[in-house]
């Protein structure tokens, strides 16, 4: 199943097949391969969403002893999600919100391109670092209690400068599909990392 459809998200710049994860072991667990793309570096990552979307390529030239492909980005549009800290109890994602595409306004005005990066953070439990009485070394130690799952997460977002504005309606938007990752992140990928869910159940679900 597609766990992006069935949302509450007011799909408009993006749709759900933008949706791509960065490749590890959880994520082939619970996602198709469509969602799915292995990359080493943002760059690599945005070469190779250029092939895959139809970019044109305009030149070939070496880059740290290797060739290396330029393309337009006029079709590049995706929403990229990193996930990390996965081994912890609460995963968190980086979210990069990318629309290269040619965008216009009511009245033919042009907008500028967008790419927005997101940070999907976990809070669920404060820390503080203290020193272990074996070791001398400083290592955290959570403090307080530990807020519910959907409730522990936070967002903030950066890095689009002036040149990348949002209207009202994609700042919406980036939010709600901000929530939707969220809500996959506790509904899917936690229960999955904790082996309460099975491949049968993410089928069916």
């Amino acid at each position: 199943m597609n766990h992006f459809t069935n949302t509450n998200v007011r799909w408009n710049t993006w749709s759900p097949e933008n949706v791509i994860f960065k490749s590890n072991a959880l994520v082939k667990k619970v996602l198709p391969s469509e969602h799915i793309l292995s990359w080493t570096s943002k760059s690599n990552r945005d070469q190779k969403m250029c092939e895959m979307t139809g970019c044109k390529a305009i030149q070939q030239s070496p880059y740290g002893g290797q060739p290396y492909t330029y393309y337009t980005k006029e079709n590049y549009k995706g929403i990229m999600v990193q996930l990390k800290d996965v081994k912890d109890d609460f995963p968190s994602a980086n979210i990069d919100f990318i629309d290269w595409t040619e965008r216009k306004d009511s009245v033919g005005n042009m907008k500028g391109h967008l790419d927005i990066l997101v940070y999907l953070n976990a809070f669920h439990q404060p820390w503080e670092y203290v020193k272990c009485p074996q070791t001398g070394n400083w290592v955290r130690k959570s403090i307080g209690k530990t807020a519910p799952l959907s409730e522990g997460y936070r967002m903030s977002y950066g890095g689009q400068g002036d040149a990348h504005s949002l209207d009202f309606d994609e700042f919406h938007e980036l939010v709600q599909i901000t929530e939707m990752i969220r809500d996959f992140l506790v509904d899917v990928v936690i229960p999955t990392k904790n082996g309460e869910l099975i491949e049968e159940d993410l089928l069916v679900a």
